[in-house]
Parts: structure tokens; C-alpha cells; sequence
């Protein structure tokens, strides 16, 4: 019985170990908690000019990839309460453009074709990632982000006041895609 708990005790720690300090303080900053998916790892970041994302993990078969954007929605906010006390400035509430800059990276992983964007069941983003609002789109890569890869679906969160996601899933199978996207597709949420 000892044996078994060191070992899920040094399981837990190496999935703990292999996320970045950078990305913990992220999610600690915008109430997001991550859970690593059994099988994954943790990959480099690679600089692009498409989407910025702040951590990645591969499954062990390499077949499948997830890359993790976050955006917290405070400095805009701040912005925006400013702007309310000065005449001379419109601007649109933050709040109000998920759907907008979800539709722009659509068209940056596409090399400029547009994607649909399905939203999910209110009920069902509440209960399944706490957040307001969440969508989903499916698209082939052309883009420098997508590199390696050739199919994509970008999972869209957004939690009022606090931030915007997107999880971008990547493999070359589009026939397994959808499965392939099980194991991690739950592995970050808003936790309050």
C-alpha cells in the first residue's frame, strides 16, 4: 500500500513539475485551474505570429497537441472603467468581444477563411468549465501556428470580468480528431 501512494504521489508531482511557473501564476491570476491529462507532456512554446499561447502538451503517441491561450480581461477592464468618466473616449465593453476575437483567430488559423464558431449549451459551459459563454470551431490549418499539423478545433471560454480562452487542439486525423480530443478537453476550467 506504501509503494502504491509513493508512486501516485510521484505521478502527481512529475505532471505538478512539468508546468511552468509562468503558466501557474496565469491560472492562479485568472481563476483557472489546469489539470494535466493522463499521457501528456509537456512541449516547448513556439513563437508565432498567429496566436500567442502561453503553455502546450502532446499526447505519448504524438498524434494529438493542445496549446493553452489565456487573456485576462483586467487590463482591458481598467481601461474601460477610465473611459466611462471621460467624454472624449468610446469604447466597447470588454466583455462584448469574445465572439469578435474568437472569429479573428478563426481566420489566422485559416490563413484567412472563415470558420463557424457553434456555441455550447449555457447549462452545459457552467457546469462542465464555470465559464458564461463557450464555443467551438473546426478548421484545417494555414497558418505558421498550425505548422506540423493539419487539422485544428479551438475550444472558446470566456468568464465575465476575469478572462478569455482558447484551447486549440491539433492533430492530422481528421476522422480521429474528435476522440483524440477526449482526454484532454477538460483540463483547464474556471474554478470560480
Amino acid at each position: 500500500m506504501k509503494k502504491l501512494f509513493l508512486l501516485f504521489a510521484f505521478v502527481a508531482f512529475s505532471a505538478h513539475a512539468q508546468i511552468p511557473e509562468a503558466f501557474k501564476k496565469q491560472l492562479e491570476q485568472n481563476g483557472l485551474q489546469f489539470e494535466m491529462p493522463a499521457g501528456y507532456k509537456a512541449v516547448p512554446v513556439i513563437d508565432n505570429g498567429d496566436l500567442q499561447y502561453s503553455f502546450a502538451i502532446v499526447n505519448e503517441a504524438k498524434t494529438m497537441e493542445v496549446r493553452y491561450s489565456i487573456f485576462s480581461m483586467k487590463p482591458l477592464l481598467d481601461e474601460y472603467k477610465k473611459s466611462l468618466n471621460d467624454p472624449n473616449v468610446t469604447m466597447i465593453d470588454p466583455n462584448k468581444l469574445y465572439i469578435g476575437i474568437n472569429m479573428s483567430n478563426g481566420l489566422n488559423m485559416t490563413g484567412g477563411n472563415e470558420t463557424e464558431i457553434a456555441s455550447f449549451d449555457p447549462k452545459a459551459v457552467k457546469k462542465e468549465f464555470n465559464a458564461d459563454w463557450g464555443g467551438s470551431s473546426f478548421f484545417e490549418f494555414n497558418c505558421a501556428f498550425g505548422k506540423g499539423w493539419k487539422y485544428g478545433s479551438a475550444v472558446y471560454l470566456h468568464k465575465i470580468d476575469t478572462a478569455d480562452v482558447i484551447v486549440t487542439f491539433m492533430s492530422n486525423d481528421k476522422e480521429k480528431h474528435s476522440d483524440l480530443m477526449e482526454t484532454a478537453f477538460h483540463s483547464l476550467r474556471f474554478v470560480h
